[in-house]
């Protein structure tokens, strides 16, 4: 069996090419509906000169002594014939009688009168004529005599006349249907183009993007705008049951958690026994994973949550750059880092971002910072002002900065495997890109000097 293919146009190619095909159609119609006027324009005028040489052929008889006499009118023949060079061809009988002209010139089934001749193509001598044909009855001594007139010209003029015509004719059709064919492309870019503004609108949002698509769409696009809009209203539903969902678990889950700290640390320091004291100290290990796991569960539902609706705020990023590493000092000085924090920016310059989100990922860049660096070790924090954009620099001296896979570095869950002991949950990284890329600024985590780590966070202005 062979698969049946099937042209994938666009509806604008679809549009093009039929009204190409209607361009078309109209431009053979009006060709072939002028060439048949023209035509039937120069046979009447070739008509209108054969009844005028008849007329004249009539206007010559005469009867003397009771005989009828024709005087051709050659001056008349000349003149027609003298036209495109056509040749002329006659013929008169008298009641049944040749008279002059052609004697083999063959005779019509049907003759008109001298007010309506009848007219008709035949050939002769190898060329089509047009010929006109009457019957006239003249009076002689009170005696009839029937007079048959038949007056032929050659087509040559014509023809010529239609040959130029034709050509002028095809040239003029073909600008007709270039030009209809143009309005054509712009009528279908104009029927598209509410099409193409709302498939813009739909493919230049980012991922986080869940606002509603505008309605503001031609009739026949309002039910497919509708459908996309409950289609995102359910999303966004979903969505938020699932982060809420997170967040009440993270949060109930870290209630007894802190209570089953207390109490192990409690028992440690009653417990004598060293199996005890080592599968408590596991215990209080293992609360503190699952404590530090639903926090960053819940930062990771609230940077989804605010990446879908932002609230951008103007702040200054240098006084909240300085409150967080002040906050960070306390837990600096527990694990015997220096954190040293410089920059010549001024308190002045602000940003108008989402600051909850900013200050999420400065957070977790600090945090990450203070959990991997060797003890004893300093920890910069350097924040700058560039052409475009603002830059805060964090180095320390890293665990396994040998070991940094920067494929690996931002995935959620994934931590590297000389960490396996520090506690964390592997979702440090992924919540400080998701909430960078919501604020549209960028990260950078590379190994600098030895085991010198260097994040640098660019926000632009």
């Amino acid at each position: 069996m062979t698969k049946k293919t099937n042209l994938n146009l666009s509806i604008k190619n679809r549009l093009l090419i039929q009204l190409g095909f209607v361009a078309f159609a109209i431009s053979l119609c009006v060709f072939l509906i002028t060439r048949i006027v023209v035509s039937q324009a120069i046979t009447a005028t070739q008509d209108g000169l054969l009844t005028t040489s008849i007329q004249s052929v009539i206007d010559k008889i005469y009867v003397v002594e009771n005989t009828v006499s024709v005087d051709l009118p050659y001056d008349t023949f000349s003149l027609l014939g003298a036209v495109g060079e056509d040749r002329i061809f006659y013929r008169i009988d008298e009641s049944g009688q040749f008279l002059t002209g052609y004697s083999d010139f063959p005779m019509p089934n049907k003759f008109g009168n001298i007010q309506e001749p009848e007219f008709s193509n035949l050939k002769y001598m190898g060329e089509t004529l047009r010929m006109a044909a009457i019957e006239n009855i003249v009076f002689a001594m009170d005696k009839p005599h029937e007079l048959r007139i038949i007056i032929a010209q050659s087509q040559n003029f014509q023809k010529s006349i239609a040959s130029r015509i034709s050509s002028n004719l095809i040239l003029i059709t073909f600008f007709f249907f270039m030009i209809a064919i143009l309005f054509a492309f712009l009528t279908a870019n104009l029927t598209i183009k509410p099409i193409d503004l709302f498939a813009k609108d739909v493919k230049m949002r980012g991922p986080n993007n869940l606002r509603k698509v505008s309605v503001d769409v031609p009739t026949e696009l309002r039910p497919l705008a509708q459908s996309l809009n409950e289609f995102i209203s359910r999303f966004r539903s979903t969505l938020r049951q699932t982060e809420t969902f997170i967040a009440e678990a993270a949060h109930h889950i870290r209630t007894p958690l802190s209570v089953v700290k207390s109490e192990s640390e409690l028992a440690l320091r009653k417990s004598k026994t060293p199996e005890n004291r080592e599968r408590l100290r596991t215990i209080i290990k293992s609360v503190d994973q699952t404590n530090r796991s639903a926090s960053q569960l819940l930062d990771h539902a609230m940077v989804l949550y605010r990446a879908e609706r932002p609230e951008p705020e103007e702040f200054s990023i240098q006084h909240a750059i300085s409150e967080i590493v002040t906050q960070f000092k306390l837990a600096a000085d527990l694990r015997d880092l220096d954190l040293i924090f410089s920059t010549e920016v001024s308190a002045k310059e602000t940003v108008h971002l989402d600051r909850t989100l900013f200050e999420t990922s400065v957070r977790n860049l600090l945090d990450n910072a203070l959990k991997y660096a060797l003890a004893e070790t300093l920890i910069i924090v350097e924040f700058s002002q560039t052409k475009n954009n603002f830059r805060l620099t964090i180095k320390n001296e890293y665990l396994s900065a040998p070991f940094l896979d920067q494929k690996q570095l931002f995935k959620k869950f994934k931590r590297g495997e000389q960490t396996r002991e520090i506690i964390g949950s592997g979702l440090g990284l992924s919540i400080v890109m998701e909430a960078v890329s919501a604020i549209g600024a960028s990260i950078d985590i590379r190994k600098i000097k030895g085991d010198i780590v260097c994040a640098t966070l660019l926000v632009p202005y």
